[in-house]
């Protein structure tokens, strides 16, 4: 994503149309009958039109006359090594997707819709067979050599044979890329069943073949790439920082999706060593915004005094996308595999006592993965998802189907007494007892787990639940560990829990496979973080993608959600219902921003 919150390591996912009239392509060579030059969209989106028409000049929700200049300087916890932001390994540098163009861009005031960028045009099959996308002839790589068709085929092939495990995954459905023309590239399809295909190409991050095909694109590193967006890198301290210009010269900036964006000469981000130390200098003045997650920041930590010394001040706007912060549990470990555990632990979570006394009451409790937008399976099912659960009722308890789920311990009038007697009676129905005072299983194994965290401000949350879990007789360790580490942990499966935010779009589609499907459930960087493996989910993931309207769709997500709460994969904690940021006054937003994305490349640097 491109200055965008959520702000994950993750591509964002869409849904196509299918409205294009009557076209033919050839399955061996690619060839489509001339009367489909007539019918090249500029956007694809799945329901209805998309609401930008052809000749648009720019998104509602940017000021296209923004000036340029200044610049945004931000702070990051953690390191890097690497430029390289769509591989497994190494840890990539703060937004390096900058440095990066796609095929299309997304709009943010639209759940589904994306529009040209380096592909001009587009082209799809009226049964979804084959999309073809028409590459924009300016559109130009920093050195000055043209983007062809040949480099989209080359990017495709290399992130799905080199690139994160995540890409094998999302390109799956592909059956083989041709390139037809110097400016038109063909994708041809395994199925026509996945009707979001066309749009997942169309987020790709296009390579050049002429830096890459002789270099390794797999291992991490700090040569500046040759690429083509709207930021390049000019300057890193390995580790600690690193500074990208905007392009004068770049290709892209008078598009239609680029007016009224990218309006800083210089994105810097400085590296500080925890949360502690990030905190402390956004109030000497050291870096100019910083988005708040933490309450206790925003009400106790955040000076006034400071604010006023070095000309910042806060902003709070509605997100109308937020993500729900969870307990994720690793079922692939033998401790945690048995669903009446990982429910008996949701127990030890005092959600109202933990927001008043540490959060402020800013916080909404969230009982969905989706929490606090309509994807989310509030309430008790309706007919539609009856009908989808029952097929599945081997997977879940016979409840699922009338009641509505609610997290553990979260039941009106639960005194703490009566928490912990139905922990213990989950446990025992697991096979634990208590015997001096700490529970073990038939075989005298205790019950000891540790969660995993990559920053002391999250200890925090975890301190009250040690101390309700030890008078359950389980033992948990808390282990916090750098932001290297935890990410090799975490891709290593090496954790029994972790605080993990699942990132979705308003619409989700393909990627939900990868979050909770159970073919890369156990490989190496998967994204699978719980290790989910239910033949439900499988079946629900690869539908969510075929959806025929948007009620379909929320069934399908919704239903899938339900199942996966059954089963406490996870525990959704809470999210935030508005970004909070802290800002130098100098940096402006739109009078109408973007609702479902907190999107900095439409802000811009105001003189005093």
């Amino acid at each position: 994503m491109r200055f965008l919150l959520p702000t994950l390591k993750a591509p964002l996912y869409f849904c196509i149309l299918l409205s294009l009239g009557t076209q033919a392509a050839s399955s061996s060579s690619g060839i489509v009958d001339t009367e489909s030059t007539e019918r090249l969209r500029h956007a694809i989106s799945l329901y209805g039109e998309p609401k930008y028409a052809e000749n648009f000049l720019f998104f509602d929700y940017v000021n296209p006359r923004a000036p340029k200049g200044g610049e945004l300087k931000q702070g990051v916890v953690g390191h890097f090594d690497s430029l390289t932001p769509y591989i497994d390994r190494g840890t990539a540098a703060a937004n390096s997707q900058l440095m990066y163009d796609s095929l299309l861009a997304r709009s943010w005031d639209e759940p589904l819709t994306k529009y040209g960028l380096i592909a001009e045009k587009i082209e799809l099959d009226p049964d979804n067979q084959w999309v073809a996308f028409h590459i924009n002839p300016a559109a130009r790589f920093h050195d000055g050599n043209p983007v062809t068709a040949d480099d989209v085929k080359f990017s495709f092939d290399l992130l799905r044979e080199k690139g994160s495990t995540f890409y094998k995954q999302f390109y799956q459905d592909v059956e083989r890329v041709e390139v037809t023309e110097k400016y038109r590239v063909l994708f041809i399809f395994r199925h026509n069943q996945n009707r979001e295909l066309a749009l997942i190409l169309g987020q790709m991050p296009i390579l050049p073949r002429h830096y890459w095909e002789k270099r390794d694109f797999s291992s991490p590193g700090l040569e500046i790439p040759v690429t083509s967006g709207p930021y390049k890198a000019i300057r890193i301290d390995p580790g600690r920082s690193i500074t990208y210009a905007r392009v004068e010269n770049y290709w892209g900036k008078d598009l239609p999706v680029n007016r009224g964006r990218h309006n800083f000469d210089r994105i810097q981000y400085e590296y500080y060593r925890n949360s502690n130390v990030l905190l402390e200098a956004l109030q000497k003045g050291e870096y100019g915004l910083k988005i708040v997650s933490d309450p206790r920041e925003w009400h106790d930590q955040i000076r006034n005094e400071s604010l006023e010394k070095h000309q910042l001040i806060r902003s709070s706007l509605t997100n109308h996308n937020p993500q729900t912060l969870t307990i994720t549990y690793n079922a692939r470990k033998p401790l945690l595999a048995d669903p009446k555990i990982r429910e008996a632990l949701g127990y030890a979570i005092e959600f109202e006592w933990m927001n008043q006394h540490l959060f402020h009451g800013m916080y909404k409790r969230a009982d969905s993965v989706f929490a606090g937008t309509e994807l989310g399976a509030s309430g008790k099912p309706s007919e539609q998802e009856k009908t989808i659960l029952s097929t599945w009722q081997s997977e879940l308890p016979n409840e699922a189907l009338n009641q509505a789920w609610i997290p553990p311990g979260s039941e009106p009038g639960l005194t703490r007494r009566e928490r912990k007697r139905r922990a213990l009676s989950l446990l025992k129905q697991s096979g634990w007892t208590i015997k001096q005072n700490q529970l073990v299983n038939g075989e005298g194994k205790p019950l000891e787990l540790e969660v995993l965290l990559s920053s002391v401000e999250d200890e925090r949350i975890f301190i009250p639940v040690q101390k309700t879990l030890q008078g359950m007789g389980i033992r948990l360790k808390i282990r916090t560990v750098d932001v290297a580490q935890y990410v090799e942990r975490v891709r290593n499966q090496d954790f029994d829990m972790v605080i993990h935010t699942f990132p979705h779009t308003p619409s989700p589609g393909t990627e939900q496979a990868s979050l909770w499907g159970s073919g890369t459930a156990d490989q190496h960087g998967s994204r699978n973080i719980a290790g989910v493996k239910l033949k439900s989910i499988d079946t629900l993931t690869e539908k969510i993608s075929r959806a025929q309207s948007r009620d379909e769709l929320l069934t399908l997500i919704k239903s899938m959600d339900r199942i996966l709460l059954w089963n406490h994969y996870v525990l959704p904690l809470w999210y935030q219902p508005d970004w909070l940021v802290v800002h130098k006054k100098q940096l402006k937003y739109p009078v109408n921003p973007a609702p479902y994305a907190l999107d900095l490349s439409t802000w811009w640097y105001e003189s005093p």
